[in-house]
Protein backbone atom coordinates (compact mmCIF):
# COMPACT_ATOMS: atom_id res chain seq x y z
CA UNK A 1 0.00 0.00 0.00
CA UNK A 2 1.34 3.35 -0.82
CA UNK A 3 1.68 6.53 1.24
CA UNK A 4 1.41 10.27 1.18
CA UNK A 5 4.69 11.57 2.08
CA UNK A 6 3.62 15.29 2.75
CA UNK A 7 6.02 15.44 4.83
CA UNK A 8 8.50 16.04 2.10
CA UNK A 9 5.66 17.50 0.39
CA UNK A 10 6.14 14.39 -2.18
CA UNK A 11 3.31 14.98 -5.30
CA UNK A 12 3.06 11.32 -6.31
CA UNK A 13 1.38 8.72 -4.65
CA UNK A 14 1.73 5.32 -5.36
CA UNK A 15 0.22 1.78 -4.46
CA UNK A 16 -2.05 -1.48 -4.41
CA UNK A 17 -5.00 -1.00 -3.53
CA UNK A 18 -8.24 -2.95 -4.02
CA UNK A 19 -11.65 -1.90 -5.87
CA UNK A 20 -13.45 -1.72 -2.11
CA UNK A 21 -10.10 0.56 -0.79
CA UNK A 22 -10.33 2.48 -3.55
CA UNK A 23 -13.72 3.83 -2.38
CA UNK A 24 -14.11 2.92 1.21
CA UNK A 25 -10.81 4.29 2.33
CA UNK A 26 -10.90 7.98 0.33
CA UNK A 27 -10.98 11.32 2.10
CA UNK A 28 -13.13 12.42 -1.55
CA UNK A 29 -15.06 11.47 -4.24
CA UNK A 30 -13.98 9.90 -7.65
CA UNK A 31 -15.42 11.84 -10.14
CA UNK A 32 -14.93 11.88 -13.86
CA UNK A 33 -13.65 15.42 -15.10
CA UNK A 34 -16.50 17.36 -18.32
CA UNK A 35 -13.20 16.87 -20.70
CA UNK A 36 -13.12 12.89 -20.38
CA UNK A 37 -14.95 10.68 -23.41
CA UNK A 38 -18.10 8.67 -22.17
CA UNK A 39 -18.64 5.34 -21.46
CA UNK A 40 -17.86 3.58 -24.47
CA UNK A 41 -18.00 -0.20 -23.21
CA UNK A 42 -20.30 -2.56 -25.26
CA UNK A 43 -21.57 -6.13 -24.69
CA UNK A 44 -18.28 -7.75 -25.52
CA UNK A 45 -16.25 -6.24 -23.45
CA UNK A 46 -18.78 -6.47 -20.25
CA UNK A 47 -19.03 -10.47 -21.02
CA UNK A 48 -15.71 -10.78 -21.32
CA UNK A 49 -14.84 -9.13 -17.77
CA UNK A 50 -18.25 -11.11 -16.27
CA UNK A 51 -16.39 -14.48 -18.00
CA UNK A 52 -13.07 -13.60 -16.63
CA UNK A 53 -14.23 -13.19 -12.68
CA UNK A 54 -16.46 -16.35 -12.86
CA UNK A 55 -13.18 -18.48 -14.03
CA UNK A 56 -11.26 -16.42 -10.99
CA UNK A 57 -13.71 -17.61 -8.54
CA UNK A 58 -13.41 -20.91 -9.82
CA UNK A 59 -10.05 -21.11 -8.77
CA UNK A 60 -9.18 -23.14 -5.51
CA UNK A 61 -7.99 -20.89 -2.31
CA UNK A 62 -5.64 -19.39 -2.03
CA UNK A 63 -5.46 -17.87 -5.02
CA UNK A 64 -3.57 -14.29 -6.32
CA UNK A 65 -5.41 -11.03 -5.84
CA UNK A 66 -7.40 -10.56 -9.47
CA UNK A 67 -5.35 -7.41 -10.85
CA UNK A 68 -6.53 -4.40 -13.50
CA UNK A 69 -3.91 -2.43 -14.39
CA UNK A 70 -3.05 0.50 -13.64
CA UNK A 71 -5.37 3.54 -12.78
CA UNK A 72 -4.20 7.18 -12.86
CA UNK A 73 -6.03 9.64 -10.52
CA UNK A 74 -5.72 13.72 -9.78
CA UNK A 75 -6.17 14.68 -6.56
CA UNK A 76 -8.20 18.46 -7.04
CA UNK A 77 -7.64 20.03 -3.61
CA UNK A 78 -9.89 22.94 -4.60
CA UNK A 79 -12.97 20.75 -5.79
CA UNK A 80 -11.78 17.79 -3.08
CA UNK A 81 -12.20 15.28 -6.05
CA UNK A 82 -10.05 12.64 -6.97
CA UNK A 83 -10.81 13.00 -10.98
CA UNK A 84 -10.10 10.11 -13.05
CA UNK A 85 -7.54 10.61 -15.81
CA UNK A 86 -6.81 6.42 -16.68
CA UNK A 87 -9.03 3.56 -16.03
CA UNK A 88 -12.31 5.44 -16.29
CA UNK A 89 -13.94 2.17 -18.12
CA UNK A 90 -12.74 -0.62 -15.91
CA UNK A 91 -13.53 1.59 -12.98
CA UNK A 92 -17.31 2.16 -14.31
CA UNK A 93 -17.87 -1.37 -15.46
CA UNK A 94 -16.95 -2.73 -12.37
CA UNK A 95 -18.91 0.00 -9.88
CA UNK A 96 -22.12 -1.02 -12.15
CA UNK A 97 -20.74 -4.33 -10.93
CA UNK A 98 -21.15 -3.37 -7.52
CA UNK A 99 -24.22 -1.72 -8.11
CA UNK A 100 -26.04 -5.08 -9.05
CA UNK A 101 -24.56 -7.13 -6.16
CA UNK A 102 -25.45 -4.68 -3.61
CA UNK A 103 -28.40 -2.43 -5.05
CA UNK A 104 -26.22 0.53 -4.32
CA UNK A 105 -23.18 2.49 -5.63
CA UNK A 106 -20.02 2.51 -3.76
CA UNK A 107 -19.30 5.47 -1.12
CA UNK A 108 -17.10 8.28 -2.70
CA UNK A 109 -18.53 7.29 -6.26
CA UNK A 110 -19.35 10.55 -7.88
CA UNK A 111 -19.01 8.86 -11.85
CA UNK A 112 -21.51 11.19 -13.96
CA UNK A 113 -22.15 10.53 -17.47
CA UNK A 114 -24.02 12.01 -20.60
CA UNK A 115 -27.15 10.65 -22.10
CA UNK A 116 -25.48 8.40 -24.30
CA UNK A 117 -23.24 6.42 -21.99
CA UNK A 118 -26.23 6.37 -19.44
CA UNK A 119 -27.62 3.92 -22.41
CA UNK A 120 -24.85 1.72 -22.61
CA UNK A 121 -24.30 1.24 -18.79
CA UNK A 122 -27.85 0.18 -18.48
CA UNK A 123 -26.97 -2.49 -20.83
CA UNK A 124 -23.97 -3.28 -18.62
CA UNK A 125 -26.17 -3.53 -15.99
CA UNK A 126 -28.44 -5.66 -17.37
CA UNK A 127 -25.39 -7.40 -18.00
CA UNK A 128 -24.15 -7.75 -14.43
CA UNK A 129 -27.51 -8.69 -13.22
CA UNK A 130 -27.67 -11.79 -15.41
CA UNK A 131 -24.66 -12.74 -13.78
CA UNK A 132 -25.34 -11.96 -10.00
CA UNK A 133 -25.84 -16.29 -9.88
CA UNK A 134 -22.32 -16.56 -10.33
CA UNK A 135 -20.56 -13.33 -8.50
CA UNK A 136 -19.83 -13.72 -4.84
CA UNK A 137 -20.65 -10.29 -3.12
CA UNK A 138 -17.22 -10.25 -2.03
CA UNK A 139 -15.46 -10.67 -5.46
CA UNK A 140 -14.99 -6.80 -5.19
CA UNK A 141 -12.76 -7.05 -2.38
CA UNK A 142 -9.90 -9.41 -4.48
CA UNK A 143 -9.79 -7.11 -7.49
CA UNK A 144 -6.89 -4.76 -7.33
CA UNK A 145 -5.00 -2.42 -9.08
CA UNK A 146 -2.14 -0.14 -9.28
CA UNK A 147 -3.12 3.28 -8.12
CA UNK A 148 -1.02 6.39 -9.24
CA UNK A 149 -2.57 9.61 -7.18
CA UNK A 150 -1.28 12.87 -8.24
CA UNK A 151 -1.77 16.17 -7.10
CA UNK A 152 -1.43 18.12 -9.86
CA UNK A 153 -3.22 18.53 -13.23
CA UNK A 154 0.04 18.77 -15.38
CA UNK A 155 2.19 16.04 -13.98
CA UNK A 156 -1.31 13.68 -14.06
CA UNK A 157 -1.22 14.64 -17.91
CA UNK A 158 2.26 13.65 -18.11
CA UNK A 159 1.82 10.34 -16.82
CA UNK A 160 -1.07 9.84 -19.01
CA UNK A 161 0.94 10.94 -21.98
CA UNK A 162 3.94 8.73 -21.17
CA UNK A 163 1.61 5.75 -20.96
CA UNK A 164 -0.66 6.45 -24.19
CA UNK A 165 2.00 7.31 -26.11
CA UNK A 166 4.16 4.42 -25.65
CA UNK A 167 1.22 2.91 -28.42
CA UNK A 168 -0.26 0.90 -25.94
CA UNK A 169 -1.20 1.42 -22.35
CA UNK A 170 0.59 0.55 -19.84
CA UNK A 171 -1.19 -2.10 -18.26
CA UNK A 172 -1.83 -4.31 -20.98
CA UNK A 173 1.18 -6.21 -20.62
CA UNK A 174 0.10 -6.11 -16.74
CA UNK A 175 -3.28 -7.49 -17.99
CA UNK A 176 -1.93 -10.64 -20.00
CA UNK A 177 0.18 -11.15 -16.47
CA UNK A 178 -2.65 -11.70 -14.86
CA UNK A 179 -4.78 -13.82 -16.99
CA UNK A 180 -2.43 -16.09 -18.14
CA UNK A 181 -1.00 -16.39 -14.10
CA UNK A 182 -4.80 -17.16 -13.26
CA UNK A 183 -4.80 -19.83 -16.03
CA UNK A 184 -1.75 -22.03 -14.31
CA UNK A 185 -3.45 -24.72 -12.84
CA UNK A 186 -1.82 -28.08 -11.21
CA UNK A 187 -2.91 -31.54 -10.28
CA UNK A 188 -2.50 -30.24 -6.12
CA UNK A 189 -2.47 -26.74 -4.35
CA UNK A 190 1.17 -26.79 -3.84
CA UNK A 191 1.70 -27.65 -7.85
CA UNK A 192 -0.17 -24.78 -8.59
CA UNK A 193 1.64 -22.65 -6.68
CA UNK A 194 5.29 -23.95 -7.30
CA UNK A 195 4.04 -23.24 -11.18
CA UNK A 196 3.05 -19.69 -10.60
CA UNK A 197 5.31 -19.09 -9.00
CA UNK A 198 7.67 -19.92 -11.68
CA UNK A 199 5.81 -17.69 -14.12
CA UNK A 200 5.44 -14.88 -11.97
CA UNK A 201 9.66 -15.26 -11.41
CA UNK A 202 10.19 -15.68 -15.43
CA UNK A 203 7.89 -12.55 -15.84
CA UNK A 204 10.05 -10.43 -13.35
CA UNK A 205 13.08 -11.33 -15.27
CA UNK A 206 11.54 -9.94 -18.35
CA UNK A 207 10.26 -6.66 -16.62
CA UNK A 208 13.59 -6.20 -15.00
CA UNK A 209 15.79 -6.85 -18.56
CA UNK A 210 17.65 -3.88 -20.27
CA UNK A 211 15.82 -2.98 -23.39
CA UNK A 212 16.73 -3.42 -27.09
CA UNK A 213 15.62 -0.75 -28.65
CA UNK A 214 16.97 2.79 -28.17
CA UNK A 215 13.91 3.96 -26.13
CA UNK A 216 12.51 3.66 -23.23
CA UNK A 217 10.57 1.49 -23.28
CA UNK A 218 10.61 -1.69 -21.35
CA UNK A 219 11.67 -4.79 -22.66
CA UNK A 220 8.45 -6.80 -22.26
CA UNK A 221 6.55 -4.06 -23.52
CA UNK A 222 8.83 -3.91 -26.49
CA UNK A 223 8.27 -7.39 -27.34
CA UNK A 224 5.15 -7.46 -27.61
CA UNK A 225 3.88 -4.10 -29.30
CA UNK A 226 7.19 -3.62 -31.52
CA UNK A 227 8.16 -7.22 -31.90
CA UNK A 228 5.68 -10.25 -31.30
CA UNK A 229 2.30 -8.77 -32.73
CA UNK A 230 3.27 -7.27 -35.52
CA UNK A 231 5.34 -11.01 -36.51
CA UNK A 232 1.77 -12.65 -36.27
CA UNK A 233 -0.56 -10.14 -37.39
CA UNK A 234 1.59 -8.46 -40.09
CA UNK A 235 0.72 -10.57 -43.18
CA UNK A 236 0.17 -10.41 -46.62
CA UNK A 237 -0.96 -6.72 -47.18
CA UNK A 238 -1.93 -6.12 -43.19
CA UNK A 239 0.73 -4.13 -41.77
CA UNK A 240 -1.97 -2.03 -39.21
CA UNK A 241 -0.54 -1.53 -35.68
CA UNK A 242 -2.06 -3.34 -32.80
CA UNK A 243 -3.31 -1.21 -29.97
CA UNK A 244 -3.99 -1.90 -26.30
CA UNK A 245 -7.23 -4.01 -27.30
CA UNK A 246 -5.76 -5.85 -30.17
CA UNK A 247 -2.84 -7.29 -28.01
CA UNK A 248 -5.49 -8.74 -25.52
CA UNK A 249 -7.42 -10.28 -28.09
CA UNK A 250 -4.03 -11.90 -29.45
CA UNK A 251 -2.91 -12.83 -26.48
CA UNK A 252 -5.26 -13.51 -24.01
CA UNK A 253 -8.58 -14.05 -26.04
CA UNK A 254 -7.28 -16.24 -28.88
CA UNK A 255 -4.84 -18.34 -26.51
CA UNK A 256 -6.06 -22.00 -26.23
CA UNK A 257 -6.93 -24.52 -23.16
CA UNK A 258 -4.07 -26.93 -22.94
CA UNK A 259 -5.14 -30.74 -22.91
CA UNK A 260 -2.86 -33.20 -21.22
CA UNK A 261 -1.15 -32.68 -17.75
CA UNK A 262 -0.83 -29.33 -15.69
CA UNK A 263 2.99 -28.83 -16.71
CA UNK A 264 3.14 -30.05 -20.14
CA UNK A 265 3.06 -27.71 -22.93
CA UNK A 266 1.90 -28.30 -26.85
CA UNK A 267 4.50 -27.95 -29.35
CA UNK A 268 4.01 -27.39 -33.04
CA UNK A 269 6.57 -28.24 -36.06
CA UNK A 270 8.99 -25.43 -36.56
CA UNK A 271 13.19 -25.35 -37.06
CA UNK A 272 13.52 -25.41 -33.47
CA UNK A 273 11.21 -28.43 -33.50
CA UNK A 274 12.56 -31.28 -36.00
CA UNK A 275 13.46 -34.41 -35.35
CA UNK A 276 14.72 -35.69 -38.28
CA UNK A 277 17.93 -34.46 -40.02
CA UNK A 278 18.34 -35.98 -43.27
CA UNK A 279 16.38 -39.20 -45.09
CA UNK A 280 17.90 -42.08 -46.77
CA UNK A 281 16.69 -44.08 -49.22
CA UNK A 282 17.50 -47.50 -49.66
CA UNK A 283 18.20 -49.26 -52.88
CA UNK A 284 14.52 -51.09 -52.69
CA UNK A 285 12.68 -47.83 -52.23
CA UNK A 286 12.37 -47.80 -48.66
CA UNK A 287 13.10 -44.61 -47.08
CA UNK A 288 15.04 -43.80 -43.47
CA UNK A 289 15.04 -41.24 -41.33
CA UNK A 290 18.27 -39.66 -39.73
CA UNK A 291 16.87 -38.87 -36.16
CA UNK A 292 18.68 -36.10 -33.75
CA UNK A 293 18.76 -37.12 -30.27
CA UNK A 294 16.08 -35.22 -28.24
CA UNK A 295 17.66 -32.95 -26.30
CA UNK A 296 16.84 -29.42 -24.39
CA UNK A 297 18.90 -26.75 -23.51
CA UNK A 298 18.77 -25.28 -20.14
CA UNK A 299 18.42 -21.64 -22.32
CA UNK A 300 14.94 -20.29 -22.69
CA UNK A 301 15.61 -18.90 -26.19
CA UNK A 302 16.32 -22.67 -27.19
CA UNK A 303 12.31 -23.65 -26.33
CA UNK A 304 10.99 -25.60 -28.73
CA UNK A 305 8.56 -22.56 -30.00
CA UNK A 306 7.33 -20.79 -33.60
CA UNK A 307 6.91 -17.67 -33.18
CA UNK A 308 3.25 -18.14 -34.82
CA UNK A 309 2.21 -20.63 -33.60
CA UNK A 310 -1.42 -21.14 -31.60
CA UNK A 311 -0.53 -19.77 -27.35
CA UNK A 312 -1.85 -22.19 -25.17
CA UNK A 313 -3.04 -20.08 -21.91
CA UNK A 314 -0.94 -20.18 -18.29
CA UNK A 315 2.48 -21.94 -18.49
CA UNK A 316 2.58 -22.07 -22.17
CA UNK A 317 2.04 -18.16 -22.22
CA UNK A 318 4.78 -17.25 -19.89
CA UNK A 319 7.19 -20.33 -21.83
CA UNK A 320 6.62 -18.82 -25.00
CA UNK A 321 7.17 -14.82 -23.36
CA UNK A 322 10.51 -16.13 -21.91
CA UNK A 323 11.77 -17.62 -24.98
CA UNK A 324 11.49 -14.65 -27.34
CA UNK A 325 12.75 -12.46 -24.61
CA UNK A 326 15.53 -14.65 -24.72
CA UNK A 327 15.60 -14.65 -28.24
CA UNK A 328 16.49 -10.70 -28.88
CA UNK A 329 18.97 -11.11 -25.36
CA UNK A 330 21.03 -13.37 -27.41
CA UNK A 331 20.77 -11.70 -30.32
CA UNK A 332 21.43 -8.35 -29.28
CA UNK A 333 22.99 -8.55 -25.37
CA UNK A 334 24.21 -11.70 -24.46
CA UNK A 335 28.00 -12.41 -24.43
CA UNK A 336 28.96 -14.23 -27.52
CA UNK A 337 31.80 -15.71 -29.72
CA UNK A 338 29.30 -16.42 -32.91
CA UNK A 339 30.98 -14.23 -35.37
CA UNK A 340 27.72 -13.88 -37.39
CA UNK A 341 26.20 -12.67 -34.37
CA UNK A 342 28.76 -10.24 -33.49
CA UNK A 343 28.87 -9.25 -36.98
CA UNK A 344 24.77 -8.41 -36.88
CA UNK A 345 25.36 -5.85 -33.66
CA UNK A 346 28.52 -4.16 -35.79
CA UNK A 347 25.61 -3.52 -38.73
CA UNK A 348 23.38 -2.78 -36.19
CA UNK A 349 25.18 -0.11 -33.83
CA UNK A 350 27.02 1.52 -37.33
CA UNK A 351 24.24 1.30 -39.74
CA UNK A 352 21.20 0.35 -37.91
CA UNK A 353 21.23 3.35 -35.50
CA UNK A 354 21.90 5.97 -37.51
CA UNK A 355 18.42 5.56 -39.54
CA UNK A 356 15.28 5.96 -38.47
CA UNK A 357 14.07 4.34 -35.14
CA UNK A 358 10.67 3.09 -36.93
CA UNK A 359 13.06 1.28 -39.21
CA UNK A 360 15.55 0.33 -36.60
CA UNK A 361 12.37 -1.30 -35.54
CA UNK A 362 11.63 -3.37 -38.80
CA UNK A 363 15.01 -4.34 -38.99
CA UNK A 364 15.15 -6.14 -35.40
CA UNK A 365 11.67 -7.60 -36.30
CA UNK A 366 12.68 -9.38 -38.95
CA UNK A 367 16.03 -10.28 -37.17
CA UNK A 368 13.80 -11.95 -34.67
CA UNK A 369 11.60 -13.50 -37.20
CA UNK A 370 14.71 -15.07 -39.25
CA UNK A 371 16.74 -16.19 -36.24
CA UNK A 372 13.82 -18.04 -34.90
CA UNK A 373 13.40 -19.66 -38.52
CA UNK A 374 17.43 -20.38 -39.11
CA UNK A 375 19.15 -19.49 -35.79
CA UNK A 376 22.16 -17.70 -36.84
CA UNK A 377 22.88 -19.53 -40.23
CA UNK A 378 24.17 -16.39 -42.51
CA UNK A 379 22.76 -14.33 -40.16
CA UNK A 380 25.42 -11.31 -41.35
CA UNK A 381 24.76 -11.60 -44.74
CA UNK A 382 20.60 -11.55 -44.28
CA UNK A 383 21.14 -7.81 -42.03
CA UNK A 384 23.21 -6.43 -44.71
CA UNK A 385 20.57 -7.31 -47.30
CA UNK A 386 17.75 -6.13 -45.50
CA UNK A 387 19.67 -2.97 -44.09
CA UNK A 388 20.17 -1.99 -47.66
CA UNK A 389 16.45 -2.54 -48.20
CA UNK A 390 15.58 -0.51 -45.20
CA UNK A 391 17.63 1.93 -46.29
CA UNK A 392 16.54 3.25 -49.28
CA UNK A 393 13.30 4.43 -47.18
CA UNK A 394 15.59 6.65 -45.84
CA UNK A 395 17.66 7.96 -48.47
CA UNK A 396 14.22 8.57 -50.41
CA UNK A 397 12.77 10.34 -47.94
CA UNK A 398 13.32 13.22 -45.37
CA UNK A 399 11.49 12.16 -42.97
CA UNK A 400 10.80 8.42 -42.05
CA UNK A 401 7.10 8.33 -40.11
CA UNK A 402 5.32 5.25 -38.21
CA UNK A 403 3.57 4.29 -41.54
CA UNK A 404 6.81 4.57 -44.00
CA UNK A 405 7.70 1.32 -41.74
CA UNK A 406 4.68 -0.44 -42.52
CA UNK A 407 4.74 0.34 -46.11
CA UNK A 408 7.74 -1.84 -45.98
CA UNK A 409 5.80 -4.52 -45.49
CA UNK A 410 2.51 -3.87 -46.56
CA UNK A 411 3.66 -2.60 -50.36
CA UNK A 412 6.58 -5.34 -50.49
CA UNK A 413 6.24 -5.63 -54.85
CA UNK A 414 6.42 -9.45 -54.31
CA UNK A 415 5.77 -10.48 -50.81
CA UNK A 416 5.74 -9.47 -47.06
CA UNK A 417 8.86 -10.45 -45.96
CA UNK A 418 7.57 -11.57 -43.00
CA UNK A 419 5.47 -13.91 -44.98
CA UNK A 420 8.76 -15.03 -46.92
CA UNK A 421 10.43 -15.66 -43.91
CA UNK A 422 7.89 -18.11 -42.52
CA UNK A 423 7.33 -19.93 -45.98
CA UNK A 424 11.53 -20.34 -46.55
CA UNK A 425 13.47 -23.27 -45.96
CA UNK A 426 16.51 -22.40 -46.65
CA UNK A 427 18.59 -18.77 -45.90
CA UNK A 428 18.90 -17.87 -49.04
CA UNK A 429 15.10 -17.79 -50.22
CA UNK A 430 14.95 -14.72 -47.53
CA UNK A 431 18.08 -13.47 -49.24
CA UNK A 432 17.55 -13.70 -53.18
CA UNK A 433 14.05 -11.78 -51.93
CA UNK A 434 15.95 -8.90 -50.79
CA UNK A 435 18.62 -8.96 -53.24
CA UNK A 436 15.96 -9.32 -56.53
CA UNK A 437 13.80 -5.99 -55.67
CA UNK A 438 14.70 -2.87 -57.08
CA UNK A 439 16.27 0.26 -54.87
CA UNK A 440 15.35 3.19 -57.32
CA UNK A 441 16.08 5.77 -54.43
CA UNK A 442 19.93 4.64 -54.21
CA UNK A 443 20.37 5.46 -57.98
CA UNK A 444 18.45 9.29 -57.53
CA UNK A 445 19.97 9.79 -54.44
CA UNK A 446 21.46 13.88 -54.20
CA UNK A 447 22.41 14.14 -50.88
CA UNK A 448 23.87 16.96 -50.07
CA UNK A 449 27.02 16.30 -47.57
CA UNK A 450 27.79 19.55 -46.61
CA UNK A 451 24.09 20.16 -45.12
CA UNK A 452 23.38 18.28 -42.12
CA UNK A 453 20.77 16.27 -41.41
CA UNK A 454 18.93 12.91 -40.63
CA UNK A 455 19.77 11.75 -44.84
CA UNK A 456 23.77 12.94 -44.57
CA UNK A 457 24.08 11.27 -41.32
CA UNK A 458 22.82 7.66 -42.61
CA UNK A 459 24.78 7.96 -45.78
CA UNK A 460 27.91 8.66 -43.89
CA UNK A 461 27.57 6.19 -42.03
CA UNK A 462 27.26 3.58 -45.25
CA UNK A 463 30.27 5.41 -46.93
CA UNK A 464 32.34 4.73 -43.65
CA UNK A 465 31.00 1.24 -43.41
CA UNK A 466 32.00 0.15 -47.03
CA UNK A 467 35.15 1.88 -46.71
CA UNK A 468 34.49 4.50 -49.25
CA UNK A 469 34.87 8.40 -49.63
CA UNK A 470 32.79 10.91 -48.60
CA UNK A 471 31.71 12.37 -52.15
CA UNK A 472 30.82 8.74 -53.58
CA UNK A 473 27.16 8.38 -54.40
CA UNK A 474 25.01 5.48 -53.34
CA UNK A 475 23.91 4.64 -56.46
CA UNK A 476 26.52 1.19 -56.17
CA UNK A 477 26.05 0.36 -52.84
CA UNK A 478 24.59 -3.11 -53.81
CA UNK A 479 27.91 -3.70 -55.07
CA UNK A 480 29.80 -2.82 -51.77
CA UNK A 481 26.97 -5.09 -50.03
CA UNK A 482 28.45 -8.03 -52.34
CA UNK A 483 31.91 -7.02 -52.16
CA UNK A 484 31.93 -6.88 -48.61
CA UNK A 485 30.44 -10.07 -48.01
CA UNK A 486 32.91 -11.76 -50.40
CA UNK A 487 36.07 -10.32 -48.55
CA UNK A 488 34.39 -12.42 -45.21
Amino acid sequence: MGERNNATGNPVDVGVRSFNELFDAADWPLAVDTYQRGFVWGDDKVAQLIEDLVAYQRQPAPKPPYYMGTVLLHRNAEKQKRYVIDGQQRLTALCVLYHSLHDELPPQCALRYSPASARLIRVAARQFRRATTRLDTTLLENVVFTVVQVDHADLAFTFFDTQNNRGVPLHATDLLKAYHLRAVTGETTAQQESLQRQCAKRWEQLQNSAPVMSHEQALVQTMFTRFLWRARRWTGKRAIEGDHDALLHEFQLQSLQADGAHNTVPLYQARSNRRALSLTLAEDGHGALQLSEISLSPHAADLPFAIRQPIHRGLGFFLYADKYAAMLRRLMQDETAERDVLRFRDVHRRLVRKNSLFLEEIFLLAALFYTDQFGSERLWEFSLWLEHALGAVRVEKQQVRQESAQKFFRDAPVMNLLDVIAGAFRPDQVIDNLKSQRYDSYRSEKIDMDKSGVQTTYKQAVLNYYGQPSDRGLAAKSKWVAQRLSEG
